[in-house]
């Protein structure tokens, strides 16, 4: 089944016939995960560039109030001599000061996004809650496989609008997983009404 929803708001993407990665009982209600702000391609440094660092301030309002308070925020690891891949932990900043969660920097990510997926699913200090994942592109699809979905595309070199949400119905490890454009999020005119799709057969 798919959700239809406004353009460029949400889509529900069907999953089959995956394994089970994680005990059912230890689950997280929610799972945000993204792909770290926009960054300028010409730029030679590992930050965000200023409309990127304009956006993770946006989504540290819009986060909460369409998604709840965090309950973890996890970001990609990145080098502490070189700040290499520091862009995940920039864009997580705003969330964690306006939310007060502090921010968990996942070392198992830089060699196996998979296996951080899957113990981020075993952790029982999740269980019911809502996890935010900020992460480098090239590893999501790792990621998402961790977290119960094999089947996510790569991520486009200039795609930094796409936020994922995984749900896990009660009894299911398999996540229900809807695709938002941060953008349509972000709009005054329609924030979290992008959360209530409509839906057909």
């Amino acid at each position: 089944m798919r959700s239809i929803a406004p353009p460029l708001i949400g889509v529900t993407l069907t999953l089959a016939g995956l394994a089970l990665v994680q005990p059912v009982q230890s689950r997280p209600a929610q799972v945000l995960l993204m792909r770290h702000g926009h960054k300028d391609p010409a730029a030679h440094h590992y930050n965000l560039s200023p409309s990127g660092f304009q956006r993770a301030l946006a989504l540290s309002s819009v986060i909460p109030a369409c998604f709840g308070s965090p309950t973890q925020i996890t970001t990609f690891a990145f080098d502490p001599d070189t700040s290499k891949n520091a862009r995940s932990y920039q864009t997580a900043v705003p969330l964690a000061v306006a939310s007060g969660v502090n921010i968990r920097l996942d070392r198992t990510s830089l060699h196996n996004s998979k296996r951080s997926g899957e113990r981020l699913l075993q952790d029982p200090a999740l269980k019911g809650g809502l996890l935010v994942l900020f992460w480098e592109h090239r590893h999501l699809p790792e990621l998402a496989a961790g977290l119960g979905w094999a089947a996510m595309p790569p991520i486009d070199d200039d795609d930094f609008d796409t936020l994922y949400r995984f749900t896990y119905a009660q009894g299911s490890s398999i996540p229900l997983v809807t695709r938002y454009s941060q953008a349509a999020l972000l709009d005054g005119s329609q924030r979290c009404s992008a959360l209530t799709p409509r839906f057909r057969p």
